[in-house]
């Protein structure tokens, strides 16, 4: 099976370029090492201190709650360094990883715990489902053997829209 260099994606035999990257495929990948949690500071790029130890603040396997958790951080002042992740086209990719200096550590968690709001939250499950619902589609597209299964997955998932809905009617209350 040919492998991306760049993003690690698998390919089944046949691809020579990989459809993200755009990078020839290899025939093995060697694993690169955990990515570092230490940089230098401006400061210290010019006085050659010690480096600065990151803090992984979480990861995410979804590319837009990563760019809000970017995004909150950012708007807090608080600076963040982002790593890995992929479009959701490729699964075998890392998630993405944000680090933090450990000055900020705490402001950080604070920052993204205000807007984890039990309504918000519901609002996530119900984007979830409704990428879940697109890709299920494409499935029934490409495979449509699998309908019926396809359909009674849809129906559950519209049986959790519901309650969901629910939920957020008791959450205002």
């Amino acid at each position: 099976m040919p492998f991306c260099p760049s993003c690690g994606a698998e390919f089944r035999a046949g691809f020579t370029v990989c459809n993200t990257c755009g990078v020839d495929l290899v025939s093995t990948i060697e694993r690169e090492p955990e990515p570092t949690t230490r940089v230098k500071s401006e400061a210290q790029h010019d006085t050659d201190e010690s480096d600065e130890p990151l803090r992984l603040l979480g990861t995410f396997t979804d590319e837009s709650t990563a760019a809000l958790v970017r995004r909150l951080l950012d708007e807090g002042g608080i600076p963040s360094v982002s790593l890995g992740g992929h479009g959701p086209q490729i699964g075998s990719c890392k998630p993405w990883q944000i680090l933090i200096d450990e000055d900020y550590v705490e402001a950080a968690r604070e920052t993204v715990a205000s807007y984890q709001a039990p309504s918000l939250i519901t609002g996530q499950i119900e984007g979830d489902l409704q990428r879940l619902g697109n890709d299920l589609s494409r499935l029934t597209r490409e495979r449509r053997e699998l309908t019926p299964s396809v359909e009674s997955i849809r129906q559950t998932m519209e049986s959790l829209r519901s309650q969901l809905e629910q939920l957020n009617r008791e959450i205002e209350e």
